[in-house]
C-alpha cells in the first residue's frame, strides 16, 4: 500500500509497519549470520493474505526460532541492544517459550519457540511449522512464514489468547476466505500438536467460527485455560494455574511466593502506588495481598464452573 494521498495518521501506520518489516529483516539477517534460521509470524503474513488491498497495522517483530537456539537469539537480540522488558518482573505467565518481548527505544521483538495454546514439545512445534513454511517478499528480503494452514493455526490460536481487536478481524476474514477442507487440515494440526481446545476455543468466539466448528466435528470443544482468560476474572487463571495436576508442592509454594511478592518492578506496574518511594511499595504489597485474597473465592469458583462446563477432546478422537 503506497503513503501517497493517506490521511496523516494511515501515513503514520504505513510507516510504522514499513520500520517493523526492516527490523525483521535486520534480525532474521543477524540471526542467520549465526547459523539460526527463523520464522515471521502474523504481521506481515496475515496482512499480504487477509488485506490484500487494505492496511493491516502491526506495532512488533514476531519471529519464531527453534528451542535449541533460543538463548543464542537472545544474545544476538541484546547485542544488537535490546533488552527483555518483562524479564525484571520475575512474575509467573509474563514471559515464556510462547513469546517473550525484547524493546530497543521504540523497536519491539516477541521472540518465541512455541505457540500459545499448543501443549506439544517446543521442539515438535516448531519442526512442524517450519516444515511447511514458505517464502515471502519483506522489506527487501525473502523471509520464511507460516503455509497457510499454519497460518489457520496461529489465526485460531491467536483469537483464543486475545478475544478481540485484530485477532478476531483476523479470525473472521480467515473464516471467509478459507475453505472447509483447509480449516479441515488446520483442526487436524491443533489435534496433533495438542492445542486443539484452544484452537476450537478460538473459532467459537465468532457465530461464524461456531458454525465452522459444528462442521469440523469440534463444536463444544474449548480450552478452560483461555475461557477463563476471555472472561477476565481477576485471581481465575491464576488459581488455575495453581491447580495444575502435576504439579508438586514446591512449585505450587513458589508460585504462591511470587504471587504474593513480586518484585518492585512489577509492582511498579500493577499500580502506581508502588513508585511513590519505599513506604508507598510496603503499602502496595499489603494491598496486592488483600486483593489477592479478597479475589480468591470469585476466581476459584470462576474456575471450578468453566472446568466444569468445558469439553475438551478425547484422545485420537
Amino acid at each position: 500500500m503506497s503513503g501517497q494521498g493517506l490521511h496523516p495518521r494511515l501515513r503514520a501506520l504505513v510507516a510504522r509497519n514499513l520500520r517493523v518489516d526492516w527490523l525483521t529483516v535486520e534480525i532474521s539477517g543477524a540471526f542467520a549470520e549465526e547459523g539460526i534460521e527463523s520464522m515471521v509470524l502474523k504481521g506481515p503474513a496475515l496482512a499480504a493474505w487477509l488485506y490484500p488491498d487494505e492496511l493491516r497495522a502491526y506495532g512488533d517483530s514476531d519471529l519464531v526460532v527453534r528451542p535449541e537456539d533460543w538463548q543464542p537469539a537472545i544474545d544476538i537480540l541484546e547485542g544488537l541492544g535490546f533488552e527483555n522488558y518483562l524479564e525484571p518482573m520475575g512474575h509467573p505467565r509474563m514471559e515464556s517459550f510462547a513469546s517473550t518481548g525484547f524493546v530497543r527505544g521504540t523497536d519491539n521483538v516477541d521472540l518465541h519457540c512455541t505457540l500459545h495454546g499448543l501443549d506439544e514439545s517446543p521442539d515438535v512445534v516448531v519442526a512442524t511449522l517450519m516444515a511447511t513454511a514458505v517464502r515471502q517478499s519483506i522489506g527487501n528480503a525473502e523471509l520464511l512464514v507460516p503455509g497457510r494452514v499454519a497460518l489457520l493455526l496461529h489465526v485460531g490460536l491467536h483469537a483464543a489468547h486475545h478475544a478481540e481487536g485484530k485477532a478476531i478481524e483476523d479470525l473472521r476474514r480467515a473464516i471467509a476466505d478459507a475453505d472447509d477442507r483447509l480449516w479441515g487440515e488446520a483442526a487436524a494440526l491443533a489435534r496433533a500438536l495438542d492445542g486443539l481446545p484452544a484452537f476450537a476455543s478460538g473459532l467459537q468466539l465468532l457465530p461464524e467460527g461456531v458454525a465452522l466448528a459444528r462442521a469440523l466435528g469440534i463444536e463444544g470443544v474449548r480450552s478452560p485455560r483461555h475461557e477463563l482468560r476471555r472472561r477476565r476474572i481477576p485471581m481465575a487463571e491464576g488459581i488455575d494455574a495453581l491447580l495444575t495436576p502435576g504439579l508438586g508442592a514446591r512449585q505450587r509454594a513458589a508460585t504462591l511466593a511470587q504471587e504474593f511478592f513480586p518484585p518492585p518492578e512489577f509492582m511498579r506496574w500493577w499500580t502506581p502506588l508502588a513508585s511513590r518511594g519505599r513506604a508507598a511499595l510496603a503499602i502496595a504489597y499489603a494491598w496486592r495481598a488483600f486483593w489477592l485474597l479478597a479475589n480468591a473465592p470469585r476466581g476459584l469458583c470462576a474456575r471450578w464452573l468453566v472446568r466444569r462446563s468445558t469439553r475438551t477432546p478425547r484422545s485420537g478422537s
